[in-house]
């Protein structure tokens, strides 16, 4: 954390005065190296100030002035050309800056960052969400009005898109959201724009892809750096979406509930709420993505582990079932120590349709356990049959000393496309518990269309 001026944009040039007090670019970006990131530059450590340089071809720019050398800095959009600025906007960042890593913005900072231009917006809001921890209401200065107009022409997109393969073109150009909204520390945005662009090729996959996506990403967000008006367009999609997909009505429901609540950020201090991420996916730059997300659809199926060793020579079952929209999981424990979790989904013409265009003839639900032996993370998969699509595990209890054994969806649902980025360590610990020799074999056939020492395949064949 600094207090001092720097770049808020990764790329700059320098700045020459002319005639009349203008300034003109010159130089090469970045001193040269294009593939530097201005906002790390060791030369912006110290000694520099916030302004707005009046441009010889008019207006202003965002800016950085060196008074003990006279040197200054023009910051860049990301196409290269000066970032335009009115000089109280300037005044405002600088305003923030002087109190970095700010909390909060004053109303009337917001008001005049509001109307900036969305990559100054960007940049300010990335460099204190990796710096700091603002409000949530910080981030509402984002365009969100252009999230309104895309979700709007997404949601009506896909009630015309009754089923698998429709849509097509619509008048007018897409809807660019970019990565400005990724400091929300949510990639919503890409799903949103890719969802739309599928709709407008009627592409089913990929379609499927997109919002399964954007369920994911918006059910794990946090909803209160979403501003009002904006959270019920999205909860509205998400409604859509599950009218369109049964299988991931249970996961677009969750993202609707956590938006219409404006929940904050899962894990977040003061919230006892997380989402079992097990890698950082904070706004900012240089995060890693995650591989395994868990989300928390509710009370599990649970089984008491009442049977103590040789208590009994009666055979005795205690059984427990979840339903999450299209999913049924039910855990079984016998007092034999047999502990058994079973999935089962509908699979009638529309919903068969569905899974061979959308999901490629694949579904894989994650499931969340506690209490048994073999994993805490394992998926299912489901193969049809005469009463629709099922799957289940054989496990067994982790111990005499464990009290209670637990089962739920742990995200949604997955299909062939979403193969590369299973997580290993559960695909590995999936093959322990298979039940059938047929069981094996599909997993294996599946991933064999993975590329030979890919990570999720090795992990099926090392099982």
């Amino acid at each position: 954390m600094t207090a001092v001026h720097r770049p808020l944009s990764g790329w700059v040039r320098a700045a020459s005065p002319g005639p009349g007090g203008a300034w003109t670019p010159s130089g090469p970006l970045n001193d040269g190296d294009e593939r530097a990131d201005a906002r790390g530059l060791p030369r912006f450590a110290s000694g520099w100030e916030r302004g707005a340089l009046a441009m010889a071809g008019g207006g202003h720019a965002l800016a950085l002035t060196q008074p003990a050398t006279g040197a200054a800095v023009l910051e860049l959009d990301d196409l290269g050309q000066p970032l335009p600025v009115s000089p109280a906007t300037a005044g405002a960042v600088a305003s923030v800056e002087r109190r970095w890593p700010a909390v909060r913005l004053e109303p009337a900072e917001a008001e005049l960052l509001g109307a900036a231009h969305p990559e100054l917006r960007f940049g300010l809001l990335d460099r204190l969400a990796a710096e700091g921890r603002p409000e949530p209401e910080s981030f509402h200065i984002l365009p969100w009005e252009l999230v309104d107009r895309l979700t709007v022409e997404v949601t009506a997109a896909l009630d015309m898109a009754a089923g698998p393969g429709e849509g097509g073109p619509r008048p007018g150009p897409p809807v660019r959201l970019r990565h400005w909204f990724s400091p929300t520390g949510s990639r919503f945005t890409a799903a949103l724009e890719q969802l739309d662009a599928a709709l407008r090729a009627a592409d089913t996959p990929i379609r499927r892809v997109a919002t399964t996506a954007l369920c994911e990403r918006l059910a794990e967000a946090a909803a209160d750096r979403i501003p009002a008006p904006t959270r019920r367009r999205l909860a509205g999609l998400l409604d859509a979406v599950g009218r369109a997909d049964v299988y991931l009505s249970a996961t677009s429901a969750l993202a609707a509930d956590r938006l219409t609540r404006a929940a904050p950020e899962p894990g977040a201090p003061g919230t006892t709420e997380a989402t079992g991420a097990t890698g950082g996916s904070a706004a900012g730059y240089g995060r890693e993505a995650v591989v395994w997300r868990t989300l928390r659809y509710g009370p599990p199926a649970s089984v008491q582990n009442m049977f103590a060793p040789a208590a009994t020579d009666e055979a005795e079952t205690v059984e427990d079932e979840v339903v999450r929209a299209a999913f049924t999981l039910t855990l079984t424990l016998d007092s034999d120590g047999g502990l058994y979790l079973s999935v089962a989904a509908p699979l009638d013409p529309a919903s068969a349709r569905l899974l061979a265009e959308g999901y490629g003839e694949v579904m894989l639900l994650p499931v969340r356990l506690t209490g048994a032996a073999e994993a805490t993370e394992v998926y299912v998969l489901l193969r049809p049959g005469r009463g629709g699509l099922a799957g289940d595990l054989e496990l067994s209890v982790a111990g005499a000393d464990t009290e209670e054994v637990t089962a739920d969806q742990a995200g949604p649902p997955l299909g062939l496309a979403d193969l590369p980025r299973l997580d290993p360590a559960a695909v590995r610990a999936t093959q322990r518990c298979l039940v059938r020799v047929s069981d094996r074999e599909a997993w294996l056939g599946l991933l064999e269309q993975l590329p030979a020492g890919h990570p999720v395949r090795r992990a099926a064949e090392e099982g």
